[in-house]
């Protein structure tokens, strides 16, 4: 049997229909910040709804009672306390659920709840909530069971009837706290969680020059040193090392990482490693599946897929690469393209260390180049290419003196 268990309670639904708990809210939905917030004392998540909303990832499914929506909570596994959640919200104050948990376990109460504000002390000693309606409280087993055989159809219901039955109450203070109910609530929330996100970042010795449009996951690793320029999108699960400089107007996506002292400008990183001192961008575009290594260049128009760019790598600009293992200190032309794909296969392509491509060069898949290769600009590759050789694939030069001057005399001549 858990210690703890949580539970958010759905069927909170707007005048269009729209679940509460599914509202968008910087990068996921209510729903996944209530999962995100929760403290660390709780072992398992639950989730009460039915097929008019969706699941919420990481949360286990009890199904909904469309009559009364906390009477599903009887469908909750026995553990000695249970943290109920009554709508999604946003917090003021990061770790006001910790706080809640806390004040419950240690007191031993029947039931704490969190409050936002307060506005003095009871008789007995107890916060006074400036706003008395309750979206957060903590339960023990008894209580709750006890709670529920009142029938009541709200938390407020619920944690008066624990009190009827005998429980303590105790409460925790927050400094505000933004309840999710419509597409305006759920805007508020995320100004909230990226002002919160951001100053935290801050504080922490990072330099966010826009806190209006930085917009960083609050899983997001962000190193003292870095430099976050506005416009950035930094999604879950990414990291940014120390003395990087992100945007601006940068996209980092599915658990991107950028070294110390790199720069990312105005490009878009997914789901790929960028090693420590290397530019990218601007108008860059590395696909998942792609590692860069440390003092590359990926410069403007550059596209990567599914490659491996070896350390001191150049690649300044208009090029493709995919499907690619390219060694140290190569050096690409512009309009390099790699040809990985023949309509219905991918090939892959290998080019050694300290090779030259020349502009225009493409390199047509499976193919191999080995250590200081050198292409000549303009030639098509379909041959491996041997170490320290030149290969060259274009058609020879023939110039024909006084060609054009006859043409043009013929088009005047033409004309009058």
């Amino acid at each position: 049997m858990n210690k703890v268990n949580a539970v958010m309670v759905g069927g909170l639904f707007d005048e269009n229909g729209i679940s509460a708990f599914a509202r968008p809210v910087l990068f996921g939905t209510a729903g996944d910040a209530m999962r995100d917030a929760l403290p660390d004392a709780v072992e398992a998540c639950f989730f009460a709804h039915d097929d008019r909303e969706p699941a919420v990832a990481g949360a286990q499914d009890i199904a909904l009672d469309a009559a009364n929506r906390f009477a599903s909570l009887a469908a909750l596994p026995e553990s000695e306390h249970v943290l109920v959640l009554a709508a999604p919200f946003a917090l003021a104050e990061e770790d006001a659920l910790f706080h809640l948990a806390e004040t419950h376990l240690n007191t031993g109460y029947g039931v704490s709840v969190l409050s936002a504000e307060q506005q003095g002390f009871d008789a007995e000693g107890q916060p006074l909530p400036r706003d008395s309606r309750c979206y957060a409280a903590m339960f023990t087993w008894d209580m709750l069971k006890k709670a529920l055989a009142s029938g009541a159809d709200t938390l407020d219901g619920l944690v008066a009837a624990a009190v009827a039955a005998g429980a303590q109450k105790g409460i925790a203070i927050t400094n505000k706290i933004y309840v999710i109910c419509d597409g305006t609530a759920a805007f508020m929330a995320q100004v909230e969680m990226m002002q919160r996100v951001n100053y935290g970042l801050i504080k922490k010795g990072v330099q966010i020059f826009d806190l209006t449009s930085t917009y960083i996951a609050p899983d997001a690793d962000i190193a003292p040193g870095a430099t976050i320029l506005p416009g950035c999108h930094i999604r879950p699960g990414c990291k940014v090392g120390a003395g990087a400089v992100i945007g601006p107007n940068t996209i980092l996506e599915k658990k991107a990482e950028i070294g110390a002292g790199t720069t990312v400008n105005n490009s878009q990183v997914y789901e790929s490693t960028v090693g420590s001192n290397t530019t990218v961008g601007p108008f860059a575009y590395i696909r998942p599946q792609s590692v860069v290594g440390d003092g590359c260049r990926i410069g403007d128009f550059v596209e990567l897929k599914k490659s491996t760019i070896g350390n001191g790598t150049k690649v300044s600009h208009l090029t493709y690469i995919g499907d690619a293992t390219v060694g140290e200190r190569v050096n690409f032309g512009c309009g390099t393209v790699v040809v990985n794909y023949d309509g219905y296969h991918k090939y892959r392509t290998e080019i050694g260390d300290d090779c030259f491509i020349g502009c225009n060069t493409n390199l047509v898949s499976p193919v191999k180049l080995g250590d200081r290769a050198f292409t000549a600009a303009g030639t098509t590759v379909t041959k491996d290419v041997p170490a320290g050789a030149l290969s060259v694939a274009r058609s020879r030069q023939t110039n024909l003196e006084g060609w054009n001057d006859r043409r043009r005399a013929a088009h005047e001549k033409d004309e009058k």
